[in-house]
């Protein structure tokens, strides 16, 4: 299964290596410069990609366009509800993930 990771953070990155271990074809997009040097060490090199993860170049050098997951699992409700919704009607992948940070934003998640 291709699985686009939004975040590279500690979510993101224990997700990433858990779908790793179950040999799951894995990447992880983050742009914050400090996550991504302990990413760098944490995880294979050429499953990280650096950028702005609303950026339709970075997605789909990421994969999105054949990816069978997308999660966003960043710290703003607002990248991750925008990161789905262009999954989601754009590339039209099947399941998306949003992690809500905020209870009051759930709603928009439905």
């Amino acid at each position: 299964m291709k699985v686009v990771i939004v975040g590279g953070g500690r979510t993101g990155a224990q997700l990433a290596k858990l779908l790793l271990q179950q040999d799951h074809d894995v990447r992880v997009i983050e742009e914050r410069k400090e996550v991504l040097a302990r990413i760098h060490r944490e995880l294979p090199t050429e499953i990280i990609h650096e950028g702005n993860p609303v950026d339709l170049n970075i997605l789909e050098h990421a994969g999105i366009a054949d990816a069978d997951v997308i999660t966003a699992c960043t710290s703003s409700d607002e990248i991750n509800l925008v990161v789905c919704y262009i999954a989601r009607t754009r590339y039209k992948v099947r399941r998306t993930i949003g992690r809500v940070n905020n209870p009051r934003d759930a709603w928009i998640f439905n």
